[in-house]
């Protein structure tokens, strides 16, 4: 606002330099003639140039009137030869009767093409400074007496009342500002001002339309910026107090790098007061873009030369879109799983600060079903902005926002056979520039929280953002009849993302977990605890998979491992032994009162050695892989019986009772195979038993051959029972073998 405070001020001088002349001329009848004195005068009057090229005209009554042509004013020295000032015409007049009684009435005052070159040097130094001093100096002149004394406020206030100019009417008006401390060049190109019949303190109808381009400076990309405005303009030039009531404007953006012109609207009663302290205050503010609307109040004090800026502020919004908002100004909304969600935000906040620090205290957001309150701090004094909070919520739902493809990779998983497709990587495209460009401070409350399938209830978590580094440390929340203690971290300073986690997870039920984070039936049950640290970089699931890397450990008890029967794959191995077939009718999962193991990852390889997992029926150690880039498994599960297992309809394994029975699992996470070979564990296990049974029973059959010898002493007949013998005992143990495989 201070440059149209400076622009009226500018024009006033103008104004009032123009009565001067036109006094001036009255007395001396013929204008055109004293042109070269009028020039004088004013060079002595102002130390600048002013140059008459144009006829002059005057009227004497009942007004005194006078017509410009055609007129330059020269620029401050220091500021180049273009003229600070030009005008194509300008007209005023004054009506005669009130000159009489000491009252000055000014006619409807009239100017077109009026062109102002406003410039501002290295040092900080403008080209209207000296004109600003003659103006106050003109000023205090015209608030004392004939006897050069000061006046009271009622002979300030009288002599105010008795100045009225019955309307202002400027017409292709220009002006362009040249700062040179910063590089900013602006032009106010048109400029159109339509003011009522004035008088101090007393309300007049204004109308304004102006354009304004600027590029340079702070500016990346050139700016348009469009204004119309209109409301009821009261100027109480005594106490320094000017108003607009009823201020209805429009404004206009374009460019700046936005993708189109983007509208704004403002509905207020704004009133600026210059006294010990520059103050401006919006009252019945409504501002508009698109749908939204802003409502309430705000004070800027400290606006002055010297003096520091404040904000005072409240202001709140309507129920508005987001995505609808983003399409009204060009961007493209982001996709999301919930095609409903962003589409309910409210906003009620109290601001006071500065410009560099600006504090939220209190405030309120409300996002879909979600309610934020808290207060927060905006400081940009710093190398990079600051965002500072204390924030409570009832519940967030994180995944009504995430990409949908996000919630596919999670709940469909890769493929089951082995093999991925590059393309069909899913990027993960992170705002790195605003993540790299603003600093975190903040701690967080909230209810319950949904992410990535999971629930976590009464969350308590402290996060830090410094130049690209993002971590959320502690974590803490109940989740899952359980406790979870955790860190997270997210580092954008280079151009692959890093991403790590840390979580310690007590009395979890880990069924439940894996179930809503897979959307699917979980492969492990049971209540126990689960601690996890990994890290991975990438921009890609794939290019994260691959760089996985760290370590965790599990001790869960009264569970159950989905996908494999460990008892059932022992009965279908023996059934296929004995050539029977075996009926399938109990559930796929191996049931366990305890179960515990740790593991390391290895660029996205799980490894684990130690796998133990105990029933009343088996002794379980496991050891092997999982490759989660190709969803692969070589796991080996070595099973020991510690009880009897009956199949449906089937026999008791009391044979099969201390034997280890390694069972391979191999294939793919959507589609893994078992294999047990029953048969050579068989042979192994009962090779020694069968081998001592055979000389057993060789021994036997030799004694019942020996008794048979001593009944036939014939050396014929002894051959052919001998070799009789023999035989008979290769069949016994044959039979053995047999019976004992069974």
């Amino acid at each position: 606002m201070k440059w149209i405070k400076r622009l009226l001020a500018l024009i006033a001088i103008l104004l009032l330099l123009a009565v001067i002349v036109a006094v001036y001329l009255v007395a001396t009848f013929d204008a055109n003639d004293y042109k070269e004195r009028i020039e004088a005068e004013v060079r002595d009057a102002t130390g600048r140039e002013l140059t008459l090229e144009g006829p002059i005209g005057l009227t004497f009554f009942p007004n005194l009137g006078l017509r410009l042509e055609e007129v330059r004013f020269g620029n401050a020295e220091g500021f180049g030869d273009d003229p600070f000032a030009e005008l194509d015409v300008v007209d005023v007049s004054v009506a005669v009767m009130p000159l009489l009684r000491r009252e000055l009435d000014v006619r409807h005052i009239e100017g077109d093409g009026v062109r102002l070159n406003l410039a501002r040097d290295e040092d900080g130094r403008t080209n209207w400074d000296d004109l600003t001093e003659r103006a106050e100096d003109a000023r205090d002149e015209a608030v004392t007496g004939d006897n050069g004394e000061e006046r009271t406020a009622t002979e300030s206030r009288l002599a105010m009342e008795r100045i009225g100019i019955a309307g202002v009417t400027l017409t292709n008006t220009r002006v362009h500002w040249d700062d040179r401390m910063t590089g900013l060049q602006a032009t106010l190109d048109p400029f159109r001002l339509e003011v009522g019949r004035f008088r101090p303190g007393v309300e007049t109808p204004l109308e304004m339309e102006a354009v304004v381009n600027a590029e340079g400076g702070d500016l990346d990309e050139p700016v348009e910026f469009a204004m119309n405005l209109e409301g009821l303009m009261n100027l109480d030039l005594l106490s320094n107090r000017y108003s607009i009531r009823r201020l209805n404007a429009n404004f206009g953006v374009e460019g700046a790098g936005l993708p189109r012109p983007i509208g704004v609207s403002l509905e207020t009663d704004v009133a600026l007061e210059i006294a010990d302290e520059t103050k401006m205050r919006f009252e019945r503010v409504t501002v508009g873009v698109g749908d939204v609307r802003l409502t309430g109040f705000t004070e800027l004090t400290g606006l002055g030369a010297g003096e520091e800026l404040a904000v005072r502020s409240e202001l709140r919004s309507n129920t508005f879109s987001v995505p609808d908002l983003m399409e009204d100004i060009g961007l493209e909304p982001p996709k999301t799983n919930d095609p409903d969600a962003l589409k309910r935000v409210a906003l009620d906040l109290s601001a006071r600060g500065s410009l560099t620090s600006l504090e939220l205290s209190p405030f309120l957001v409300t996002i879909d079903d979600t309610r934020l309150t808290g207060n927060a701090r905006w400081d940009t004094s710093g190398e990079r902005p600051l965002f500072d909070f204390d924030l409570s919520g009832n519940e967030l739902n994180l995944d009504r926002y995430l990409p949908p493809e996000v919630e596919q990779a999670r709940t469909e998983g890769g493929p089951s056979n082995g093999e991925r497709d590059d393309d069909d990587d899913i990027a993960i495209e992170l705002p790195v520039e605003l993540l790299r460009g603003i600093d975190v401070r903040g701690e967080m409350a909230l209810e319950r929280l949904d992410a990535l399938g999971m629930v976590m209830r009464n969350i308590q978590l402290e996060i830090r953002a410094n130049e690209g580094d993002w971590r959320i440390d502690p974590l803490e929340a109940q989740a899952y009849e359980g406790q979870l203690t955790s860190r997270v971290r997210v580092d954008v300073r280079e151009d692959t993302p890093r991403y790590e986690l840390a979580a310690d997870l007590a009395d979890l039920d880990i069924g439940a977990l894996l179930e809503d984070m897979q959307g699917d039936d979980a492969r492990l049950m049971g209540i126990g605890d689960l601690e996890l640290d990994i890290a991975t970089r990438g921009n890609t699931v794939n290019a994260l998979r691959s760089a996985l890397n760290g370590s965790g450990s599990m001790q869960f008890s009264d569970g159950a491992v989905r996908g494999i029967n460990v008892a059932q794959v022992i009965r279908r191995a023996e059934a296929r032994l004995r050539g029977e077939r075996l009926e399938e009718d109990e559930p796929n999962q191996t049931d366990f009162s305890d179960l515990t193991g740790t593991f390391d990852i290895r660029d996205g390889v799980v490894h684990n050695d130690d796998l133990v997992a105990n029933s009343p029926l088996l002794r379980v150690r496991g050891e092997g892989s999982a490759d989660l880039t190709d969803d692969t498994l070589d796991y080996l599960v070595n099973t020991t019986i510690v009880g009897t297992l009956e199949g449906q309809g089937g026999r008791s394994l009391e044979d099969l009772s201390g034997i280890r029975l390694p069972i391979r699992i191999s294939g793919t996470f959507g589609d893994p195979s078992f294999r047990l070979d029953l048969e050579d564990i068989l042979r192994e296990r009962f090779e020694d038993d069968v081998r001592d049974r055979l000389g057993e029973e060789e021994d036997r059959l030799r004694d019942r051959l020996m008794q048979r010898l001593d009944g036939d002493r014939s050396d014929d007949a002894e051959g052919e029972t001998e070799e009789s013998g023999e035989r008979d005992l290769r069949r016994e143990l044959e039979r053995g073998l047999r019976e004992r495989l069974r």
